[in-house]
This record gives C-alpha cells, sequence and structure tokens, in this order.
C-alpha cells in the first residue's frame, strides 16, 4: 500500500495538524482569494482539501467550493464541519490524477506539500495535466510549496515534539540529493505507550521542472511568490507560490 493510502488518519487529524493556526488558515484563504483572482460565485477546487480547512473558509466567502480528497478519514471531518457551519460546500472522494471535471473551474488550488506524492514523475505530471483539464480557459492554479533552498539553511534532520495529552512526535527527515526525494518517518508515542509509525516521501521539484510540468499540462506560469503578501522569491523564504494560467 502505498504511503498515502494510510498516512492520513486518525493520527494525523488529532496531531499532525494541531499547529495549523485559525490565523493561518485565513492568511491562505487571503492569498488564495487574491491570486486566483475569484470574483462573487466563482467555482473553485481545493485539490486534496484533507480536512477542509481552506475549503470550508472560502465557502464562508460565498464561493461555488468543492473539496477532493483520498482519504475518507479527512473528508468524514470535512463533511461534519460544513454540516455543522451550515455551508453548501461539496466534498468528493478522489485521486488528484483523476480529477472527474472538465473545463469547469474558475481556479484550483493545492496547499499545504500536496504535490509530488508518487515516485514515478509521470503520476505527479498526471496530476498537473487533470488540473489543465479542469480549469476553464483562462483559468488559474494555484500550488503553495517547499522552497528547498530557503529550508537548507535551517534544515532539522530531526524534531520532538510534545503535545498537550503527552503524547509525543518523534520525526526524522531524510534528503536524498541525488534522487530528489525526501522521506519523512514519523513515531507516535501515547502516554500509555501506544506506538504508531508512519511515514511519506515527497519528490522534490526545482522551480524550472515545475515551469516545464506546468507547460506540459496547459498552463504558463504567470508569477511565483515567495511568501502569502506576494513578496519576491529569495532564498530565504521556505515556501514559494506557484500560479498558473490555462493557455
Amino acid at each position: 500500500m502505498a504511503w498515502y493510502e494510510n498516512f492520513f488518519d486518525e493520527w494525523y487529524l488529532k496531531y499532525w495538524v494541531q499547529w495549523i493556526t485559525a490565523e493561518t488558515t485565513t492568511e491562505d484563504a487571503d492569498a488564495i482569494e487574491r491570486f486566483l483572482e475569484l470574483k462573487p460565485n466563482s467555482k473553485v477546487l481545493d485539490l486534496c482539501c484533507g480536512q477542509g480547512r481552506h475549503t470550508l473558509e472560502l465557502g464562508q466567502r460565498g464561493y461555488n467550493v468543492v473539496g477532493l480528497d483520498l482519504s475518507e478519514t479527512l473528508l468524514a471531518e470535512s463533511r461534519r464541519l460544513a454540516q455543522q457551519q451550515k455551508l453548501p460546500v461539496e466534498f468528493l472522494l478522489g485521486d488528484m490524477r483523476q480529477i472527474p471535471f472538465e473545463n469547469e473551474f474558475d481556479g484550483i488550488f493545492n496547499f499545504y506539500t500536496a504535490f509530488g506524492y508518487f515516485e514515478k514523475d509521470q503520476d505527479n505530471q498526471a496530476v498537473l495535466d487533470a488540473v489543465g483539464r479542469a480549469l476553464k480557459p483562462g483559468g488559474r492554479f494555484l500550488l503553495d510549496y517547499p522552497c528547498l533552498e530557503g529550508r537548507m539553511a535551517g534544515w532539522k534532520t530531526q524534531r520532538f515534539i510534545e503535545f498537550d495529552d503527552g503524547t509525543v512526535l518523534l520525526h526524522s527527515l531524510h534528503h536524498d540529493i541525488f534522487n530528489q526525494t525526501i522521506k519523512n518517518e514519523a513515531l507516535y508515542i501515547t502516554k500509555d505507550n501506544q506506538r504508531h509509525h508512519t511515514g511519506f516521501t515527497l519528490r522534490h521539484y526545482y522551480g524550472r521542472e515545475l515551469r516545464q510540468c506546468f507547460e506540459k499540462a496547459g498552463m504558463n506560469v504567470i508569477a511565483v511568490y515567495g511568501n502569502k503578501q506576494g513578496g519576491q522569491l529569495s532564498n530565504k523564504n521556505d515556501r514559494m507560490l506557484v500560479l498558473g494560467q490555462k493557455t
């Protein structure tokens, strides 16, 4: 079984996303709204929506939002929150390589490092190909992605996190420079000594590679930003926003 089929489980939902604040989600949504140039009633796809934090925020702002994800656990939480907030947003179970729409969306976004999941480059390319097909002509795609050059200065191969309930997370990273992959291993240990081992591996793409992938999918890269405020990308940024537009 591939890592992305079981990583996004109850442990992920309970612990991994704990440090994401409501303020972060609001700032993300502001950037999505601005860079995709959303208008009232724009139809938007949250690709790899997870627990729906961006989908719900944009739904509250009046947009016609669809969330797509492979994790039934996270989608169940998304639907629960949408019902709780009385939001008419749609959540779909699906593989990001097979977006079931064509010429449908004014904007699509993919946030929180949800690209590069697949070992084969053709599978990662298939994601962008699906994005290109799902966008309306002139529609925009916003990718939130790690900037490795900015991360290397403070790169840590191990970290230790203790949560309020006494559970600890041991997180280790291995960067395979030649193959451009980053392997993450995570071990949760609860207060009563339950152990849960999980992890994920990402294929890292550099800027020129991303541009080529976008172009193969029928999108031009029209801007790259170093932060959510639209600042210039530099080697001091640990993330980047890549903005594409369907030709």
